[in-house]
């Protein structure tokens, strides 16, 4: 029941949401961000024909000296591809569908696909707590807390293209073969299981980390298990090299994609392993595992606990949390950029339902009520703030404490979209990183990049006594701008920017954005990027505030120009600036 309950409730969810949207096309969004990476394997591979060879997309799409590559690992377009097949199988019978792909016929197969992962995973995730010995009343409201109270929710229902539902739907059913081998089902089944952990990695690769939770769900059968294997060799060689084949999908990608057998595509990019953000990942404001997923709690609780019950499961389950999140909180986005909740430990949620299975089934009636309501309570906050996050109440990347207070049990209309500012990680820079450029201009004087807009003099200017004035007759202002051939290209950049923003009445700059923008001439520009300017909205009346932006770029090519401004679009916008700074730091080469 409760599992028929949360699949009816997240497709309900998402045909009403990103299926349709306002306008009946909210399907046309699911393919972004590092959804074009899965999906641009099946776009490639099948209809363009092209692979090794692909339009170039900054977002993951590669260059290299013998083509391009896609720098994503192959994973989830495996376990899209029936889903796609379907799709573009209907999109062929009508004549009046795109042959690229993205036809709503393929979109909303990957919805019903997601659907179908998150019954599975659920399916599994219950027969494997059964094997536990877990109760079925609470095994029902584990699946509720994880279906209605986690961002398990917004992957299934929102964003079906990413990879974290079919983790967890592989994951669930990968641990539960463990489980049933362990417990004297057909050893044969290992060579299942072998490919489902090399598909686990080929989605996923530090979900590797997986193998430590199999002491975990194999229990005191472990050792049965690891008997059975050595008296069985062939049979566990068999389950090694179902895994080897399975992984061994990417480096033949590789190869048809570049020439070669290993490469690594996530260049500009990797793991800190020396400053883990622990506390943030866990905690914080932005992103925070317990803060956006406050009934994961109990799966924290339950694996202290359960060191009173069961100490070897309770030990490893410690090792799996301790090796997770220092991985995790290692790579050098640990946030993982924009989305709602910690979404990178969806992968891991089959492993997280078993402590808090454990801490329930142990509960006296007084905390099972107890439980019951926190579970409730943490279901309602969650949903709540999911549909503050889809209102954009909430900001999608960027929030912080200030902005989390404000956002707080906010509902009305008007709150939507006042949430702004851009204030991001450096690029990854293991060597440190080279200022290019550091300016700063006071608007009285002339600036080597800073130049343009509506200056005037004004009593109220910040410094000195010019401003530049953004109102119904100025819709651009002062501009920073750096023409080709200042910026080394090929080395990713970071911008800090700042400036100070008045406001005749609070809120009038609201509307503005700003905008940084990537660009050779004659040509569509290679980045472009807009953010609402002000991170909170105006608090006060004739009061000039400091603004702070942190805004990572992508390496430039020779004939690129490098711009920043802010753009009072639709001219609804009514304030000043003064003092701008900018900085451009270019990561060093590594």
């Amino acid at each position: 029941m409760a599992i028929g309950l949360v699949v009816l409730f997240t497709a309900v969810l998402s045909i009403g949401g990103s299926w349709q949207g306002g306008d009946g096309q909210g399907w046309k969004g699911t393919i972004r961000s590092d959804a074009k990476g899965y999906y641009g394997y099946l776009q490639a591979i099948f209809l363009r024909h092209d692979l090794g060879h692909e339009p170039f997309q900054w977002e993951y799409v590669k260059r290299t000296p013998n083509g391009t590559l896609n720098k994503y690992f192959a994973g989830t377009a495996v376990t899209m591809a029936p889903w796609f097949a379907v799709g573009h199988a209907l999109a062929l019978t009508d004549p009046d569908a795109p042959r690229n792909g993205l036809s709503e016929y393929e979109m909303k197969a990957l919805f019903i696909g997601a659907w179908c992962y998150l019954l599975l995973g659920l399916l599994a995730l219950r027969a494997l707590l059964i094997g536990l010995g877990i109760r079925e009343g609470v095994i029902a409201w584990v699946v509720l807390a994880f279906g209605l109270g986690s961002t398990l929710l917004q992957m299934a229902g929102f964003q079906p293209a990413w990879s974290h539902i079919h983790s967890f739907c592989v994951i669930a059913i990968f641990l539960l073969l463990v489980q049933r081998i362990a417990t004297g089902a057909d050893l044969r089944w290992s060579v299942v299981a072998g490919a489902l952990f090399g598909l686990i990695v080929l989605i996923r690769p530090v979900n590797g980390l997986l193998l430590l939770a199999i002491p975990v769900v194999a229990g005191k059968d472990l050792t049965t298990l690891l008997t059975r294997l050595r008296v069985h060799p062939g049979t566990a060689l068999g389950a090694m090299l179902a895994s080897a084949l399975v992984i061994g999908i990417q480096p033949l990608l590789w190869k048809l994609q570049t020439g070669n057998w290993l490469e690594y595509g996530y260049g500009g990019e990797g793991f800190l392993w020396d400053r883990p953000e622990v506390f943030k990942v866990l905690f914080g404001f932005r992103r925070g595992l317990f803060l956006w997923t406050p009934v994961l709690l109990l799966s924290g609780i339950g694996t202290l606990l359960l060191w009173r019950w069961d100490r070897t499961r309770a030990a490893w389950l410690l090792v799996y949390w301790v090796s997770n999140v220092y991985v995790i909180s290692s790579w050098w986005i640990w946030y993982y950029g924009s989305g709602f909740g910690a979404r990178v430990f969806v992968d891991h949620y089959p492993v997280l339902a078993i402590p808090m299975a454990l801490l329930l089934q142990r509960t006296t009636t007084r905390t099972w009520i107890l439980a019951r309501l926190f579970i409730v309570a943490c279901i309602v906050l969650h949903l709540f703030q999911l549909w503050q996050y889809h209102t954009h109440i909430l900001h999608h990347e960027c929030m912080d404490r200030a902005k989390y207070v404000w956002a707080f049990g906010r509902h009305a209309p008007q709150d939507r979209g006042q949430l702004g500012g851009n204030y991001q990680e450096a690029p990854y820079h293991p060597n440190g990183m080279d200022v290019i450029i550091e300016e700063s201009c006071d608007l009285d004087n002339p600036c080597t990049y800073w130049g343009g807009g509506h200056r005037v003099e004004d009593p109220k200017a910040f410094t000195g006594k010019h401003v530049c004035v953004y109102d119904e007759d100025h819709e651009f202002g002062i501009t920073f701008t750096v023409p080709p051939g200042i910026i080394p290209p090929d080395r990713d950049l970071f911008l800090e920017v700042g400036y100070q923003r008045y406001e005749a009445v609070a809120g009038e700059s609201g509307p503005a954005l700003g905008i940084t923008v990537v660009q050779a001439e004659g040509r569509d520009p290679a980045y472009y990027e807009p953010f609402r300017i002000n991170p909170l909205p105006g608090q006060k009346n004739d009061h000039w505030q400091q603004i702070e932006y942190r805004i990572p770029v992508p390496a430039l090519a020779d004939d690129e120009t490098l711009k920043f401004y802010l753009w009072n679009k639709d001219l609804q916008a009514r304030f000043m600036v003064d003092d701008v700074f900018m900085r451009v730091s270019a990561v060093r080469p590594y």
